[in-house]
């Protein structure tokens, strides 16, 4: 048999050939050679030498991981495991209602009603990083958003990137769009909440005002919290948020913190795009405390009514009518003209329909009743009358003979003569205090006031102070905010304004309530219960108590003396008679007719700018014990007598008729 491992000639291979032909064919030189019996040493294929650095930069990029891991996982691992909590874990808010407000028998005057504000979470928007900065910034998905958003709210570009304009896109702070939107517009972004990735609804309690016009100066309205009004609250008691209303006129707020409740929070699990997944924990919302008004909503409607009616006859839009309980300050009724309905601005005022309430010639926002300031007229000669009294400077028989004017010499030319006159140029004639007051003598109060031939008169100085005893040049202290204070003119507040010395001429107008005096129509009401109780001066309030919204009782309001015993009692009397004699055969006598004695003071006050004068009265009952004070004021009514004294009739007969 043929030897195994002899190698064939048909493959070209030899006992001689064994070596680089067979080793370049088939690779196995490396490994063996012909020329030796054993194997050659291969050189290496690279020198690890020359890539040592290769092991350095490798051992580095291990060092700089390890480290960042330590500082990641141990120096800011709680840091950082919160702030994943954070992205998991939402804490949403529950707004609290407002406490809501009552009349004094209970009837309900403002209630909270739902409202719908679309806002946007700024870290749930689908945002992208800025390659360079890696800032989060709105790119088109996000852009896509907002268009989207803009289309179904239908508002515009401006007023869309006017509430933008701050936005941080880190914050989970909810930002509003635009607040009180429609049923359908809530539905429709309920709906596509895939599209609108951090377009969230709000549910917010509003309110409804129930007699929004009779009652807007007094109740005032509620609005969004502004940054600087958020800045003041910041040490309040209670905590507020960017979106919160808070009290912005009237009642709502003087008694904020009282109506405010606290809000409800809510912990929520979301998933990544900001969408609840469940809720893990839940405060519930504390409502505000309620209030209990001294007004009853039955009379406040007549009085506006009455008022409206009464001021339409002389043409005129603009009037106020105030009444209080002489006995403790209460307030009865309160009615400026004209109103305005404050349900508007609670649901968010149109720029619309702020215009034409702003731009309205007659100033519906303005209430009367403690910011309008009015010349007093012949309403303060019960005070010039009890200051005169009191200072001995007459008695109830000092007697003025009224011609209808009186004439007085210049002091340093006796050749200039200055004619004072009254309303009545023809006279009426011997006058004492109760005639003077009832039919209103201008030339018996020049005499008191300021003097005339050898009756020395109070001067300027001794009605400045017992005006000021009665509450003028003062806020009255109601429970309402941005109450006047009036003006009491005297010699240095008229060098210092007008660049003029004093005249006698400015006592006297001074004495009839003319001039540069100044007052509102509660200060008026205020000095008239003075009168009507003998001698007290009570703090006028709107709030009778405060409860809670089981109607527990939480506080009541005391009746508070600002001021007692000033003036005698027996002169407080004198001029009582005086002013019951004004209804008796004086300029009102037209409240004969009611079931109850009265007592009142007409006052006709000019004013520049018009040649109309406002028409004022003033008046108490039951005279023997008061319990309403009521002051008219009808701006141009003309007359006291032709104008605010129906009014104060029609009202007095209906709150006997129906107390």
């Amino acid at each position: 048999m043929r030897d195994p491992f002899e190698i064939k000639n048909s493959l070209n291979f030899d006992s001689h050939s064994t070596g680089s032909d067979y080793g370049s064919d088939w690779d196995v030189d490396p490994f063996f050679s012909s020329k030796s019996s054993r194997p050659d040493i291969k050189k290496p294929f690279y020198k690890h030498q020359k890539i040592r650095w290769l092991y350095f930069v490798v051992l580095g990029v291990f060092i700089v991981l390890i480290s960042r891991t330590f500082f990641l996982q141990i120096v800011q691992g709680d840091s950082l495991k919160a702030a994943a909590e954070e992205n998991r874990y939402r804490v949403n808010i529950t707004r609290a209602p407002r406490g809501v407000i009552y009349d004094s028998k209970k009837q309900l005057l403002v209630k909270n009603v739902p409202s719908f504000d679309a806002t946007i979470i700024p870290a749930d928007l689908p945002l992208e990083r800025n390659t360079e900065t890696r800032e989060r910034e709105c790119k088109s998905k996000c852009e896509d958003v907002f268009y989207l958003l803009k289309t179904v709210l239908n508002i515009s570009d401006d007023d869309f990137n006017k509430a933008i304009k701050k936005i941080d896109y880190n914050s989970y702070e909810p930002l509003l769009i635009k607040e009180n939107i429609s049923r359908d517009e809530t539905l429709i972004i309920n709906s596509r909440d895939a599209d609108l990735l951090g377009v969230v609804v709000e549910k917010n309690p509003i309110r409804d005002y129930q007699f929004s016009s009779t009652f807007a100066h007094m109740m005032g309205y509620i609005g969004k919290i502004t940054e600087e009004e958020l800045e003041e609250k910041q040490n309040a008691s209670k905590k507020y948020l960017l979106n919160d209303y808070i009290g912005k006129q009237g009642l709502e707020l003087s008694y904020e913190e009282i109506l405010k409740g606290i809000n409800g929070q809510q912990q929520v699990e979301v998933d990544s795009t900001g969408r609840v997944k469940k809720i893990v924990k839940q405060d519930e919302p504390q409502a505000g405390n309620d209030i209990v008004l001294s007004i009853n909503k039955d009379f406040q409607i007549q009085l506006e009514k009455s008022l409206k009616a009464g001021a339409e006859v002389t043409s005129s839009k603009k009037a106020a009518a105030v009444a209080l309980n002489p006995q403790n300050g209460e307030i009865l009724g309160y009615v400026s003209l004209p109103t305005y309905d404050n349900n508007l601005f609670a649901k968010g005022i149109s720029e619309k329909d702020y215009r034409q309430i702003a731009n309205d010639e007659n100033k519906p926002l303005i209430d009367r009743i403690i910011n309008g300031l009015y010349p007093p007229a012949s309403t303060i000669k019960p005070v010039v009358a009890s200051a005169a009294l009191t200072e001995g400077l007459i008695d109830h028989n000092t007697t003025v003979d009224d011609k209808g004017s009186i004439k007085v010499p210049n002091k340093y030319n006796p050749d200039i003569i200055y004619n004072f006159v009254g309303w009545n140029l023809q006279g009426l004639g011997p006058v004492n205090i109760y005639s003077a007051i009832a039919k209103s003598s201008d030339i018996y109060f020049y005499y008191v006031g300021g003097g005339f031939d050898e009756f020395p008169g109070l001067g300027e100085k001794k009605l400045e102070e017992y005006y000021k005893k009665f509450g003028m040049g003062s806020q009255t202290g109601i429970d309402l905010p941005n109450e006047s204070e009036g003006l009491i003119p005297n010699p240095a507040w008229k060098e210092k304004t007008k660049n003029e010395v004093w005249y006698l001429g400015d006592t006297y107008h001074m004495a009839i309530g003319q001039g540069d005096v100044l007052s509102t129509p509660l200060q008026v009401a205020n000095w008239t219960s003075i009168f009507a109780n003998g001698g007290t001066f009570y703090k006028p309030h709107l709030v009778k108590k405060v409860i809670n919204n089981q109607q527990n009782m939480i506080s009541e309001t005391e009746p508070r003396i600002i001021r007692e015993n000033f003036i005698p009692q027996g002169h407080i009397e004198t001029v009582r008679q005086a002013m019951k004699q004004t209804v008796e055969d004086g300029s009102a006598k037209m409240l004969q007719g009611l079931k109850v004695s009265t007592a009142g003071k007409t006052g006709t006050a000019e004013h520049s700018g018009s040649d109309k004068n406002h028409a004022w009265f003033t008046v108490f009952a039951p005279y023997e014990n008061p319990e309403i004070v009521l002051t008219v004021l009808v701006e141009e009514g003309i007359g006291g007598e032709s104008a605010a004294v129906p009014i104060a009739k029609e009202v007095l007969q209906w709150y006997f008729d129906n107390k």
